[in-house]
């Protein structure tokens, strides 16, 4: 009689394979996640795009080979050098030093910030990446609007609907400065949209000074001014390095709301 029964339970669980075996096989999603769903941003809050597997210069500006790239950061570098007088009078002359010795290949993995000199490409899957980041502005009416610092476009401010067809295939972050109210928060893009029209300028290290800007300095001062913080807990604005987007991202201060992995590999 056991004989049976073991029989019976063998051929009832083959009998339930089989019928897995018919079913649909699941499969697997591929290609970056969808753009973030609109409902669930604030005004303040960030977005963090990144084009998967493709060579961005270190100004998110317009495509160019790595070559290129790297001629412009030294024309530019030298050109702030000549006028750091009145670029940044403030530089020291042992950080006046530092820059004119920065070389193209140590800027891009301190700003990257994810490998030391002389240890490789910043991404274990692709190449380069240096980053971006936008701020998020919701209107009266419900409608989020984007505000941007853009590599020959300055400050703008544009539809969320825009701003993703311009960026679709692109992985995206979102994030939220943590421990403030919703109107605190909402303080930033108000302070953002002052400098739409303002131009774009990399090459501007005092993160308090409103006139140029890249996309992580505006973020930095639109914090500091409407709320009197410093989102990475340095309150001095005269800096020698940039304020990078990814570090923006892992600040202490940044809940991460949409994270498709360690910014930089995807």
């Amino acid at each position: 009689m056991q004989d049976r029964r073991d029989y019976l339970r063998l051929m009832g669980g083959a009998f339930a394979l089989s019928l897995l075996a018919r079913s649909e096989p699941v499969r697997a999603v591929t290609g970056p996640p969808p753009m973030p769903d609109a409902k669930q941003f604030q005004s303040g809050d960030f977005l963090w795009p990144k084009k998967p597997g493709v060579f961005v210069p270190y100004d998110a500006g317009s495509p160019r080979p790595v070559d290129a790239d790297k001629v412009k950061w030294y024309e530019e570098r030298d050109r702030f050098i000549a006028n750091v007088a009145n670029r940044a009078p403030y530089f020291t002359p042992a950080q006046t030093e530092r820059m004119r010795k920065l070389t193209y290949e140590e800027f891009r993995e301190r700003y990257t910030g994810t490998r030391k000199p002389g240890g490789g490409t910043y991404s274990v899957s692709g190449p380069i990446y240096v980053g971006h980041v936008a701020i998020i502005d919701i209107d009266e009416a419900g409608a989020p609007w984007i505000i941007e610092a853009l590599w020959g476009r300055g400050v703008i401010r544009r539809p969320y609907t825009d701003w993703t067809t311009e960026r679709a295939g692109e992985v995206v972050w979102l994030g939220r400065l943590a421990k403030l109210s919703v109107a605190d928060r909402a303080k930033i893009p108000a302070e953002s949209r002052k400098h739409v029209g303002k131009s774009y300028d990399f090459w501007n290290f005092n993160l308090n000074d409103d006139t140029g800007f890249y996309c992580t300095k505006l973020a930095w001062m639109s914090a500091f001014r409407s709320l009197n913080i410093a989102v990475d807990d340095d309150l001095n604005p005269k800096r020698a390095f940039w304020f990078s987007p990814k570090q923006l991202l892992y600040v202490a201060r940044v809940t991460r709301l949409i994270d498709p992995g360690p910014y930089g590999t995807r």
